[in-house]
């Protein structure tokens, strides 16, 4: 029989294309949650900033929460593709934006609650803690990063940090203080032109989903036109505040 080798073979590439796309399902699943949730602990920070008092420190917390939560649902997460899928998932899936995006929108929700609370933003390994459910208890969590889900992260955390100012002029000493570090900060990741055609993983899943368009153009999603966005973010604030006072 001149297919016999063909067969098993077949046999194997079916049973991994199958595995495959249930750890794709899953993962999607898994996403939209993610997504929902850090959308939220944005949210809460973006309206702490305006508050002030008991209500600043609620919506901190709601925040932190927020985070706490999408950061356990993404190790849960990684934990269950390991074992389903095998140790080569993150080679496999991680170059699908559906991975890539909760990574990076983790990152900015965790970078800027660290900002408006004035602790030290985290790493790419974030540490955080969870609470198991009928557990008044939270245990400490660990959570690493890509590289590129780091980079746009704090990139989308700069553009958060502008919506903060913008809200905060009246309150000339805290849009201040936001500014410093939201200028610091684009002062670090402003090197990566160097690497000017890496992709934003959130950007290029909207440029493919509307079509290639005059308000979707590839180079909307290249890693410098993301870094031109952000330096024009930190210029419109800078001269936002130049038009304060600041004894106020």
């Amino acid at each position: 029989m001149t297919l016999k080798n063909v067969k098993p073979e077949l046999d194997s590439a079916f049973k991994a294309l199958e595995v495959y796309a249930a750890a794709k399902q899953h993962l999607s699943r898994e996403s939209t949650e993610i997504t929902n949730v850090t959308k939220a602990s944005i949210g809460a920070s973006i309206s702490a900033s305006t508050a002030s008092g008991k209500k600043r420190q609620e919506l901190l917390g709601d925040a932190e929460t927020n985070a706490e939560k999408a950061g356990k649902i993404l190790v849960q997460l990684q934990k269950r593709l390991k074992e389903d899928y095998g140790k080569f998932w993150r080679q496999d899936l991680i170059s699908s934006a559906i991975f890539a995006i909760p990574e990076q929108e983790i990152v900015e929700a965790f970078a800027l609650l660290a900002v408006l609370k004035q602790t030290e933003v985290p790493s790419r390994i974030i540490n955080f803690r969870t609470q198991d459910l009928g557990s008044y208890l939270k245990t400490k969590t660990t959570l690493k990063v890509s590289n590129e889900a780091y980079i746009f992260g704090l990139l989308d955390c700069v553009g958060e940090l502008s919506r903060v100012i913008e809200k905060s002029l009246d309150r000339p000493e805290f849009a201040v203080q936001i500014f410093t570090t939201m200028q610091e900060l684009f002062g670090e990741l402003e090197r990566f032109t160097e690497f000017p055609n890496r992709k934003d993983p959130k950007i290029e899943k909207d440029r493919k989903s509307a079509g290639e368009t005059e308000s979707h153009p590839k180079a909307f999603s290249n890693l410098k036109h993301r870094i031109d966005v952000c330096r024009n973010q930190v210029l419109r604030c800078r001269k936002l505040l130049g038009n304060i006072d600041l004894k106020k």
